[in-house]
């Protein structure tokens, strides 16, 4: 019968420059090894806990979830030095179920949040009110409980081995046993023998830093990465060699002993222990109800409070902006409270949340499409399929956050706009979240999200600079809980060259010399430089020593570094974010971060939103703050000479952007001349030689030079100009191709015309097509063969022959691979088209 062991100590990628297994790679291996399960256990720390489980249970491999901790030696609030562990003792700490993984979360925030002296520390005071569902082990060497006895403190390992054995009782406390350093050698002898006078168990682990045996090197040069020194230096920090994955013989023929026999059989009755099972299902976005403060026949009920709204009976009052304004500010957003709010059900919330929005929604339409506006009926169309989607998949109250972030701003002067795919949304639109028509544009709501779709989807925010800070504050002040998230700097080729240059003390000059012949093209890898580049691959064959430096950067690439700060990103819950993510705080800091990145915030069900700096929403904001304060209404509007929006009427405002027609050839006079120095994108000088070789006379051009303008279709915009000016013909592909190309002259410029395309001649729907699109980028044959199949029979369906739609899926790869948001790039041409209509009527 082959013999079980389970790895319980393991230091993944996220003990950063200490551990070096991947998390993908460590699971992969612990399957070739036929261990039924694995643990991570990284330094004070639960940053890549999801990431592991993830990957864990996709190969069939039991997640143990866990953190080798950092115990204070007093009160985890003391900021004094002692000279000896000031970052605290280790002590290794295993989620044995749900209650165990919530306090194991709490534990973590708390290392960093109230705790961090060097390291993210916990005390026994909270270790005692959150030890329920953990199981807990002495831990190496750096334990309390290990270092008492290297310094001959029987009586005091005595003490804390019954104090831990008294609070997490005989079946969830175990002595660790370790076999690699004489250190270890000296104290095992007495470990046991402690264990056997207290009735405790042993368990035996392997402290794992890097995988393979052969990966010692690597992790050694990774070590002095981190430490700054050189590998050559003889007093550093040294590991031993035996820190890899070993196999369940190899850790049994360790010591030849009964006990160690015996703790070695305890991981695999500890792993069968550890039932934690997470759901991803769930959300946590913040819960709210809805106040509206009008005068109504008779007063709502808390219950219903308020949230289903009443348009005005005359529809002209919404035609203003300064009305649509007056309409919103009857409504308030406020955070759901279970105390005061007990009597509320979710049915209750979620039909104020949905009422809502669709009453300022169908507000913000007769604001949008006055009345006899041509494209009134299809807007309508449109914004009811999209309310009653959001309304299925529980997301209203998210769009009603964002408007409400977004209404505050505005209420206090700041612009802001949505950004990205949230652009192409009628419900964005009609609450003022961006100034794109969705209908008149051709912008997809299926980008955005669909009834199929199961990840939240996300609005990304532009705030005007100067206000941002202060729009934060409003959003951590009305909502509690709040926290930037956190990002991973990882070991990219270059960065990673230069590291192992460093520390293997390489000459400057060389290892620039490598580093060029590697490029920085987005995606490099060594590998593929070494492929790829002849002259790197001579250097690499011909030195010894560039050979080691390369090799060892390979092994290193990829590794997580540095934790930093995301700029823009921020969760929002109405509960405290630790029961939900562990928190972080950046050293030297106050802020409150997520100790998970973006996609994971997201994954655990987290509200995600990105709230941006853009200095451009700044300067137009100051700029109509002084046109205002230098000429009177009159004067504005007799500057802009009737082409503002509302026309030539007394009461039309020039300066309201958001009613701007976008048609205006005085303004689209100036992108033809290329004068457009400080006009949002197309400041510099190869944008500006495409404006003048592209002439645009709409702002679907602007849109495209937007799009077009980047590595990969920037080689399209001579075919774009010749066929705008009917130099070239626009070649006549499917009815369906040509229809959905017709605006970029037969090229497919955006992820929306490959969507429709695939749609439209494959019989693909739109979620699909997303997906597909995904998978292109990311390379996912098995995505792309699978739909390759479904295309051809739809397109061969509709009059092409094999080879013809062959021929068009190839060519749909081709675009799809750097086809570009057609949301994203609308709403920044608008930001610019506004930039340069003040520009065109207000010079300086």
């Amino acid at each position: 019968m082959a013999r079980r062991f389970v790895h319980l100590h393991v230091h993944s990628q996220y003990s950063l420059l200490d551990g070096a297994c991947k998390t993908e790679q460590l699971v992969q291996r612990a399957k070739e090894l036929g261990q039924e399960a694995v643990a991570v256990t990284d330094h004070g720390c639960l940053f890549g806990a999801i990431d592991f489980y993830s990957k864990a249970v996709a190969e069939g491999v039991k997640p143990i979830l866990g953190m080798e901790a950092y115990m204070a030696p007093g009160s985890r609030h003391d900021r004094q030095a002692t000279g000896v562990k000031d970052g605290g003792y280790h002590l290794l700490l295993l989620a044995q179920d749900r209650t165990g993984y919530a306090n194991l979360l709490r534990l973590a925030s708390i290392a960093y949040t109230e705790g961090f002296y060097y390291k993210p520390r916990i005390d026994k005071e909270v270790l005692e009110a959150h030890s329920a569902g953990l199981i807990c082990t002495s831990a190496c060497l750096g334990g309390e409980i290990p270092t008492a006895l290297l310094c001959d403190s029987r009586a005091k390992a005595k003490e804390l081995a019954e104090y831990y054995l008294r609070l997490f009782g005989p079946e969830r406390f175990y002595i660790e046993l370790q076999k690699h350093v004489a250190e270890q050698d000296r104290v095992n002898p007495e470990l046991m023998d402690l264990a056997d006078r207290l009735g405790i168990g042993c368990v035996a682990t392997n402290d794992v830093h890097f995988l393979l045996e052969g990966d010692h090197g690597p992790h050694d040069v990774l070590c002095c990465i981190s430490t700054g020194r050189l590998v050559s230096d003889e007093s550093r920090l040294r590991y031993p060699k035996e820190l890899f994955l070993k196999s369940a013989d190899q850790m049994y023929a360790a010591m030849d002993h009964p006990k160690w026999i015996e703790a070695c059989e305890n991981t695999a009755r500890i792993a069968a222990m550890c039932e934690l099972q997470l759901d991803f299902g769930a959300s946590h976005a913040p819960v709210v109800r809805i106040e509206r403060h009008e005068a109504r026949r008779s007063p709502p009920t808390h219950r219903e409070g308020g949230g289903v709204g009443r348009l005005p009976k005359d529809f002209q009052e919404l035609s203003t902006t300064e009305g649509f304004k007056a309409f919103c500010s009857q409504f308030e957003l406020l955070p759901y409270d279970s105390e005061r709010d007990r009597d509320l059900t979710p049915a209750d919330l979620k039909r104020q949340c949905d009422g809502a929005l669709k009453s300022l929604a169908q507000a913000g339409l007769q604001w949008r499409y006055p009345s006899g506006h041509p494209l009134y009926q299809d807007a309508q169309g449109r914004l009811d399929r999209e309310l009653q989607i959001l309304a299925d998949k529980n997301i209203s109250a998210y769009f009603l956050i964002v408007w409400d972030v977004v209404n505050e701003a505005r209420r206090r002067g700041i612009p802001a706009c949505a950004r990205g795919s949230g652009v192409g949304t009628m419900v964005g639109y009609c609450l003022g979240l961006s100034n794109a028509c969705p209908v008149r544009y051709g912008l997809l709501f299926e980008r955005f999200t669909d009834p199929d779709r199961s990840e939240y989807p996300d609005i990304d925010i532009d705030i005007c600079q100067e206000g941002r800070q202060e729009i934060l504050e409003y959003v951590r002040q009305k909502y509690g809980h709040v926290a930037q998230i956190i990002t991973f700097g990882t070991l990219k080729a270059r960065a990673a060259i230069r590291d192992v240059g460093r520390v293997l003390n390489v000459p400057l000059e060389e290892v620039d010399r490598v580093c060029k012949l590697v490029g920085d093209a987005l995606g490099t890898t060594i590998d593929k430089a070494l492929d790829q580049e002849p002259d790197l691959r001579a250097v690499y064959e011909a030195s010894p020593r560039h050979r080691e430096m390369i090799d060892t950067a390979r092994r290193l690439e990829g590794l997580a570094r540095h934790a930093g700060v995301h700029a823009a990103g921020v969760v929002i819950a109405t509960q405290p974010l630790d029961r939900i993510v562990p928190l972080y705080r950046p050293p030297g800091t106050d802020q409150t971060v997520t100790q998970w990145d973006g996609p994971t915030v997201e994954k655990v069900g987290l509200l995600k939103m990105d709230f941006l700096g853009l200095r451009t929403l700044t300067i137009v904001e100051r700029a109509r703050q002084l046109v205002r304060q230098t000429l009177d209404g009159p004067a504005i509007r007799a500057a802009v000479r009737g082409s503002g929006p509302g026309g030539e009427g007394e009461d039309h405002d020039p300066l309201d952007l958001e009613r701007l027609s976008y048609d205006d050839q005085e303004v689209f006079d100036l992108f033809r001349r290329g004068e457009t120095a400080g006009v949002f994108q197309f400041e510099s000088g190869g944008m500006r030689s495409l404006l003048m070789a592209m002439r645009p006379d709409r702002l679907e051009d602007l849109i495209a030079a937007n799009a077009l303008y980047r590595p990969g279709p920037m080689g399209l915009i001579p075919d774009y100009n010749a066929r705008k000016h009917g130099r070239q013909a626009v070649p006549v592909v499917h009815p369906i191709v040509d229809r959905y190309t017709a605006e970029t002259y037969g090229i497919m410029v955006y992820q929306e015309q490959v969507m429709q395309i695939l749609h439209g001649l494959g019989d693909i729907p739109l979620r699909a097509a997303y997906t597909l699109i995904k998978a292109i980028s990311k390379k996912k044959r098995h995505v792309i063969d699978a739909s390759r199949v479904k295309f051809i029979e739809g397109a061969k369906a509709k009059g092409l022959s094999d080879r013809q739609a062959e021929e068009l899926f190839e060519l749909i790869l081709k675009f799809a691979g750097y086809g570009f948001n057609k949301s994203h790039s609308t709403g920044y041409a608008i930001i610019a088209y506004q930039t340069a209509y003040l520009k065109t009527y207000f010079p300086v």
